[in-house]
């Protein structure tokens, strides 16, 4: 599993239509919730209202302030969180197929985990 993402790779994880359509949700059914990663961070974009699809929400939580990744096991479907540092705004998306939410959290764990070190201190000047 130790796989090297290229810089421009991005890994998507959608609701399921047929989760949506269980739970009689009709906005999810015609327009999924998503959550991207990327090597810049993590992005979620949801509509509130079916009526109003250009009315969403853009969530962005930068890769250097992700504090945990949680991958909410269901029977059928998942749920994936991830926690800023701040803890105030976790971004949520639920009813992930589990194939995809398991290809998605393990990218941004290992992206976590590949944090580049920090240089050394500069040698002082005489």
């Amino acid at each position: 599993m130790s796989e090297v993402f290229g810089v421009s790779e991005q890994v998507e994880a959608r609701s399921s239509r047929l989760w949506s359509l269980v739970t009689l949700k009709i906005t999810r059914l015609l327009l999924p919730a998503r959550m991207i990663a990327d090597p810049l961070g993590i992005s979620t974009i949801t509509v509130g209202f079916w009526l109003t699809p250009w009315i969403r929400q853009d969530e962005h939580l930068p890769m250097s302030h992700i504090a945990e990744v949680s991958h909410n096991r269901g029977f059928f479907w998942d749920g994936v969180s991830i926690e800023s540092s701040g803890g105030l705004n976790p971004l949520v998306i639920d009813g992930v197929p589990k194939s995809s939410a398991r290809r998605f959290v393990d990218c941004v764990r290992q992206r976590m985990n590949a944090a580049p070190a920090t240089p050394p201190p500069a040698p002082a000047r005489r």
